[in-house]
């Protein structure tokens, strides 16, 4: 990697990790809510049959034991509720409750508005063309990170399988007893 690519790792993770941290203290300060949990409703509101904790953990890239301990205080407080999946009795799934719902409607019009707080300054053709290019940004990773791990399958597989055996090639002295 060269020195411009850790910078812009760099600045696109400082960025994030500042905006962030606003939009946290906001939902903290206003509703006793944390981001992590804002994200667990958003995750679960696009699923009417619920999600299981091991899909909402892979959806989150958490590990499961965090999304378990998110889930326990959202049951708690009534915004969402553990049902045993009906195609496996042993996976417990998610569901957003109404309060749930309702509580997710209000913490999204509070980050909209931590947002257009923190963005005020930057003119609108900036942000459009700032969308444009990390599109193009992000599905260029995409398809790096497919290609290579695509080149780790393959990999893999070649070192699953046993080594190609050259043909077994006579000695000369067993060349000349046949003659």
């Amino acid at each position: 990697m060269n020195d411009d690519e850790t910078k812009l790792w760099l600045r696109l993770l400082g960025c994030s990790s500042q905006i962030a941290r606003v939009i946290n203290r906001r939902l903290r300060d206003r509703f006793e809510y944390s981001l992590a949990r804002l994200h667990v409703l958003e995750v679960l509101s696009a699923s009417k049959r619920g999600v299981a904790l091991s899909q909402l953990a892979s959806a989150l890239m958490v590990p499961q034991s965090n999304v378990t301990a998110l889930v326990n205080e959202l049951v708690k407080v009534g915004h969402v509720r553990r049902v045993t999946a009906e195609a496996d009795r042993r996976v417990q799934v998610v569901l957003l409750t109404k309060a749930g719902r309702a509580m997710l409607r209000r913490l999204r019009t509070e980050q909209t508005r931590s947002l257009s707080a923190l963005f005020l300054d930057v003119p609108r053709e900036d942000i459009a063309s700032l969308l444009m290019d990390l599109t193009a940004f992000e599905q260029a990773v995409s398809a790096n990170l497919e290609l290579n791990s695509s080149k780790r399958r393959a990999a893999r597989k070649r070192r699953r399988q046993p080594p190609a055996r050259p043909p077994r090639r006579r000695v000369a002295s067993q060349s000349r007893a046949k003659k």
